[in-house]
């Protein structure tokens, strides 16, 4: 839990976990909702194979 709040990332705000095909992402979404009882933690399991395919969508760096 100290790892992920040092980042800034805590129980009150919104998560969604991506990756580059969803399987490290559905680890984070587990550890995030089910063991560290999380409530806004969601998994897009399409993560950079699907939205970089996709025309048009924002990138941030």
């Amino acid at each position: 839990k100290a790892l992920y709040e040092g980042q800034g990332i805590t129980p009150e705000r919104e998560v969604i976990a991506y990756c580059r095909i969803g399987e490290r992402s559905a680890h984070t979404w587990f550890v995030l909702h089910e063991l560290l009882g999380y409530p806004h933690v969601r998994n897009y399991d399409g993560s950079w194979t699907e939205w970089g395919s996709l025309v048009g969508v924002p990138i941030e760096r």
